[in-house]
């Protein structure tokens, strides 16, 4: 496998997503255009590849700027880049409900330990206030998802191959 096929889609999304992401903030509620990249490429590559990519795009998030704590990024990106590589190869040895249930779950538990730290005086103050920004936060990025599996399903994206 090429560097180079990670390299080329993990900088022109970051780049996207540096510039067009204030024309999909609703409030303070922002899809992850990189999540969906990290989960695509865990997803088809299997958990080296996802948590070395989601260490290495958080990291980038990080140093860019775009983050409001430092180290929260490659935090949750690889965790949630290992457990999506768990999915590799499951999509045909289960139902497709129960592998669409578990990228689900993952990115709810990716945007739990984001929230928690994000908006931790929140949670002290009101907890279904919270509860909503999470959930909204995880339902935004997760539409996003869906309308990407129209044209790109997880079911069809494939190995990355060495050329």
């Amino acid at each position: 496998m090429k560097w180079t096929d990670f390299l080329v889609p993990s900088v022109l999304v970051w780049i996207l997503q540096l510039l067009f992401i204030d024309l999909f903030t609703i409030g303070t509620i922002r899809p992850d255009f990189l999540l969906i990249l990290v989960m695509y490429f865990s997803i088809s590559n299997g958990r080296f590849i996802g948590t070395a990519l989601g260490f290495s795009l958080g990291l980038l998030i990080d140093i860019s700027g775009a983050a409001i704590f430092f180290g929260l990024s490659p935090l949750t990106y690889t965790i949630t880049g290992y457990l999506s590589g768990n999915l590799k190869g499951l999509y045909n040895n289960m139902s497709p409900i129960y592998f669409i249930i578990f990228w689900i779950l993952i990115l709810f538990f990716h945007f739990f330990i984001f929230c928690m730290v994000i908006y931790q005086d929140i949670w002290v103050i009101d907890k279904s206030m919270f509860l909503l920004r999470w959930f909204g936060t995880s339902i935004y990025t997760i539409i996003f998802i869906l309308i990407l599996q129209f044209l790109y399903p997880f079911n069809k994206f494939k190995n990355v191959k060495s050329r």
